[in-house]
């Protein structure tokens, strides 16, 4: 069947996707976008759920394009670019936009991104690669510095990664790791488990971002992500409580910087190891004292900071990805309307504190699904989520993640986290009062979320030189 101008599939289900679907309809009024699996929550005339799409089964997207067709295909979660959704969508005769799973690896695999980035000159933390548990700890106790560790591969709630203070807090996260991969193992031997550990690094993180058609990046704005799940950044790291948009240390001398530094580098290194990289590309980073460090390369935008950039974009983004199959993205710019932006997760939290024998809720642990959500239904041009402020601009939007409607058309919570509260402003304190304000009209029971996003941010001081990085397996 042939191509359909103007209908996109996009390949996701969380509210990076659902940001996603809104970029692609709210900067063209023709286009429709088949959003698989999706969220049959969302309420938009031109955004389609496509529920029988299985993320980890690309032959559901194959069999859903026979009675669909498309223009192209964007993928843009890391479970289906893993699976080799790319590569199975192009054997069918599909045009997509997404990175192969060789390409994606510089994400699925912790290791592949540290070596990659290694050796390309890209810079990245002190690091070692571990397969061999006592070799690991050995090494914690012998170094004069505070560390991070990792497991390889990916993980559900984005807690893969131990911000550790001291050697004993990396030495018990080497042990969970190893626990974990016993169990999940046949036989519960742990012999799989590989663990990157590097060297914890100071400084403010940022989030950059850029659009890739294999031979050029537009860059698109700088996020902050808040990854810890407690307020004051404690916590574990999970997926992530909200983000800003700009970076409080955004300037276009940094953003020339960052493209020098990072995402030159990375275009070159892609060439030379002849991946197929299509689609954005995140590179979480750190602002050192000795310039910006690569912290993790990630095959997809960030969730929550797509949120937050993608609002502001202006251009038309079917255009960019007209021009990222054909090559020709090499000059073109990216028109955005310079607001602030602040987004809130609001996650599953324990249904009852004060219950002993209740749930405790994401990320800490088991927690309930399938209760009402409330407040969507003030339903704007992107879905239930848009109100306009008094500048013109849109001052909140709601994008939906772990939410689903039940038999009867209520909304209930299906996950860990369920929805993100965007405000926008002309400044970063205008945007946060406006989604914590929408906040007080949406809820469900055992809603939780961080009330410090964005709070108290102010540029920080200039970087310097880069870090060396070393392997040892």
């Amino acid at each position: 069947m042939r191509p359909v101008t103007d209908k996109v599939l996009v390949i996701d289900g969380t509210g990076r996707g659902h940001a996603i679907c809104e970029l692609f309809t709210r900067t063209n009024p023709d286009v429709t976008v088949y959003y698989g699996p999706g969220c049959d929550v969302i309420d938009h005339p031109r955004i389609v759920p496509a529920g029988s799409v299985s993320l980890a089964d690309p032959a559901t997207a194959v069999d859903f394009l026979a009675t669909h067709p498309v223009e192209f295909v964007f993928v843009s979660h890391i479970d289906a670019l893993a699976q080799d959704y790319v590569e199975a969508l192009r054997a069918a005769g599909h045009r997509v936009v997404g990175p192969t799973a060789a390409a994606a690896a510089l994400e699925s695999s912790k290791t592949r991104g540290k070596e990659f980035c290694r050796d390309h000159g890209i810079p990245v933390p002190e690091f070692e690669v571990f397969t061999d548990v006592a070799k690991a700890k050995e090494f914690l106790a012998s170094v004069p510095y505070r560390c991070v560790v990792k497991t390889d591969g990916l993980t559900p709630d984005g807690d893969g990664s131990v911000v550790c203070d001291t050697a004993a807090e990396a030495i018990a996260a080497v042990d969970r790791f190893a626990a974990e991969a016993a169990e999940a193992a046949t036989g519960g031997s742990s012999d799989g488990l590989r663990l990157v550990v590097e060297e914890r690094l100071t400084g403010r993180e940022i989030s950059v971002f850029a659009l890739l058609d294999g031979d050029s990046a537009l860059l698109f704005p700088t996020a902050m992500d808040y990854k810890r799940t407690l307020e004051g950044d404690a916590g574990k790291n999970c997926d992530g409580m909200g983000s800003v948009a700009p970076h409080p240390d955004d300037s276009p001398a940094l953003r020339e910087e960052l493209r020098a530094a990072l995402v030159d580098p990375l275009l070159r290194g892609l060439r030379a190891d002849g991946l197929d990289f299509t689609g954005f590309v995140y590179i979480g980073a750190m602002l050192t004292p000795r310039g910006p460090v690569v912290i993790e390369i990630n095959a997809r935008f960030g969730d929550s900071e797509a949120q937050v950039v993608l609002p502001g974009v202006r251009s038309d983004f079917l255009d960019l990805c007209r021009a990222v199959l054909a090559r020709d993205l090499g000059g073109r710019r990216l028109d955005t309307d310079g607001l602030a932006r602040c987004s809130v997760a609001l996650v599953q939290g324990c249904l009852d504190p004060a219950d002993p024998d209740a749930l405790i809720g994401w990320p800490f642990g088991p927690f309930a699904t399938g209760q009402p959500v409330h407040g969507l239904a003030a339903a704007g041009p992107s879905g239930p989520s848009e109100t306009q402020g008094p500048d013109g601009a849109d001052d909140t939007l709601v994008f939906c993640a772990n939410v689903r409607r039940d038999a009867a058309g209520t909304p209930r919570t299906s996950g860990g986290r369920v929805l993100h509260v965007v405000g926008a402003g002309h400044t970063l304190d205008r945007a946060r009062r406006r989604a914590y304000d929408r906040i007080e009209h949406v809820g469900f029971p055992g809603m939780r979320y961080r009330t410090d996003i964005g709070a108290g941010l102010a540029p920080a001081p200039a970087a310097g030189p880069a870090p060396r990085a070393r392997t040892r397996k």
